[in-house]
């Protein structure tokens, strides 16, 4: 395993001034040369499907459907069920880890961070807690989902909305910070 991710799994932080960063350093280039190849293609390109599978290092299942342009900075720390649609424009900092259950829905430009900076050191530590996107979830366009945060089975983050804080089932939540609007 990555020493980088060692790291940031036992601890939830790490600093960019250490040696094992890194190996952190190596994921990011080689996610951000895929998603770059991936972003230049379309999705019914012949090597659509081995780019992807390449960048998240597993074999995505057939009925996940990703639209270019896509970015993701850590494709290894992502964890893609079935039935998936990320649609254009998503931006995925993973290396926190980011699972998105079956059945999800990820509108237009929706940004999903699993990394922060710290107050005081902001450009030497950096802290990492991982984003959960149950069952049949649907984040609309150009929602952020904040790191540490899940969304929960059946509900749906609004257009715009800033999720800092998890979201219950069967809720549709809206606004900055994102709060619950009405139960589904």
């Amino acid at each position: 395993m990555n020493r980088f991710f060692e790291v940031v799994d036992k601890y939830g932080e790490a600093r960019n001034d250490e040696p094992y960063f890194e190996d952190g350093l190596k994921e990011i280039i080689r996610s951000h040369d895929l998603s770059q190849k991936i972003s230049n293609k379309k999705p019914t390109d012949p090597d659509y499907k081995g780019l992807l599978d390449e960048l998240f290092q597993t074999k995505i299942d057939d009925s996940v459907s990703i639209v270019s342009p896509f970015y993701c900075d850590n494709g290894c720390r992502v964890k893609l069920g079935k039935d998936i649609t990320i649609n254009k424009g998503a931006t995925l900092l993973s290396a926190g880890i980011i699972e998105i259950e079956d059945g999800a829905l990820i509108g237009p430009d929706v940004r999903i961070a699993t990394v922060n900076h710290d107050l005081k050191e902001r450009h030497h530590k950096f802290y990492f807690k991982k984003v959960t996107i149950k069952k049949n979830a649907w984040i609309c366009i150009g929602a952020i989902i904040c790191p540490g945060v899940t969304i929960g089975e059946n509900s749906v983050v609004a257009a715009g909305a800033v999720v800092t804080k998890d979201v219950p089932d069967n809720v549709v939540v809206g606004g900055n910070p994102a709060k619950v609007i009405k139960e589904i």
